[in-house]
């Protein structure tokens, strides 16, 4: 009887019991979300480094691995992470990971197209931006043009089933693909909670002993948002009719949202350099716009933006869309949102 009690308590305290379920997730702002919801409860396992982007990315053998060993992994979308479809497909993940563009709920935003008014979902918004229609999509057309990742394919999968959830239906890859949408949906603190209310059902499903936990944590989350949102809005709304330029158009989630007055992005895909033509194009825009600010991003090098802003007075500024500095914690959201209004305060006050 001793013996078997043994036995009993060495399996209840094996490592396997008591592992914690391991996420795999794209890029940082997806683990922020994560984290907010899991908290010290999963392993997170991060795939493209907080240093690099997603535009340009290419795995690696030890991402695949990370793949493979997930038992949910956690991403924006295709039209941003297109090296991630074939490893998700070979590790038979595809339809069990969750699609952050594809959730039921999700506001996606039309770049391919230039309106003088902004979306309803966004407050005090001015006129003067352009390409800024709000969507609410269940399903999605066809994605954009990051397709230069086909040669990264994942390996033969190894014995690590994915999960396969027919409860989960909103997390579904049947319309995951997305012509012209502006895939930066972290951007846009409404977009950040339905990622948190799907990774919350996802920790339930995977470690139904912490339900309760994970519940509190999205409530918190969502009521720490909203006081959040709240408060950057008041911040931002002194800067509201203050002109600038980003490096990559990859911001006007944010900039729709709080009302921001975006004067024109260097490039589309930051992958892609301007050429003279279009540096000419800019210089015309900044003197035209009277623009008081030019951004980089820490990602790219900024040797553009100090080309097109020699001779003037205009200044130049880092926006970080991935908060490379932020520490991923259960707060790590908030500080990021925040890190990136003081971004956009100390350039254009």
């Amino acid at each position: 009887m001793n013996k078997l009690f043994f036995a009993l308590g060495v399996t209840a305290l094996s490592p396997l019991a008591l592992a914690k379920p391991v996420i795999a997730t794209s890029i940082k702002p997806v683990s922020m979300i994560v984290a907010a919801i899991a908290g010290d409860h999963a392993d997170i396992q991060q795939i493209v480094a907080s240093t690099a982007s997603p535009h340009d990315f290419a795995l690696r053998p030890s991402d695949i691995k990370k793949i493979h060993n997930a038992d949910a992994v956690v991403w924006v979308g295709e039209s941003l992470e297109h090296f991630l479809e074939k490893p998700l497909e070979n590790a038979g993940k595809e339809d069990s990971s969750i699609e952050w563009m594809a959730l039921k709920g999700v506001t996606l935003q039309d770049r391919s197209k230039k309106h003088e008014e902004h979306d309803d979902h966004d407050h005090d918004a001015h006129d003067d931006h352009d390409d800024h229609e709000g969507h609410d999509h269940d399903a999605h057309d066809d994605h954009d043009e990051h397709d230069e990742h086909d040669e990264h394919e994942g390996h033969d999968h190894d014995d690590h089933k994915g999960h396969d959830h027919d409860e989960h239906e909103e997390e579904g890859h049947e319309g995951h693909n997305h012509t012209g949408i502006d895939p930066h949906v972290w951007l846009l603190p409404q977009n950040a909670v339905v990622l948190a209310k799907a990774v919350t059902e996802r920790m339930m499903w995977l470690d139904s002993a912490n339900a309760a936990y994970y519940q509190g944590n999205f409530a918190k989350f969502e009521q720490g948002l909203k006081a959040k949102d709240a408060e950057i809005r008041k911040d931002l709304s002194a800067v509201g009719d203050v002109p600038y330029i980003v490096f990559h158009d990859g911001y006007r989630y944010f900039e729709s949202h709080y009302g921001l007055n975006n004067a024109g992005a260097v490039t589309v895909s930051p992958e892609r350099k301007p050429g003279a033509k279009k540096v000419a194009e800019i210089r015309h825009e900044i003197e035209e716009n009277k623009v008081q600010c030019v951004f980089s991003e820490p990602q790219f090098s900024p040797a553009i933006v100090k080309v097109l802003i020699e001779g003037t007075n205009v200044k130049s500024g880092v926006l970080d869309p991935l908060g490379s500095a932020v520490k991923v914690d259960m707060n790590a959201y908030f500080t990021f949102l925040d890190s990136l209004k003081g971004q956009y305060l100390s350039c254009l006050r």
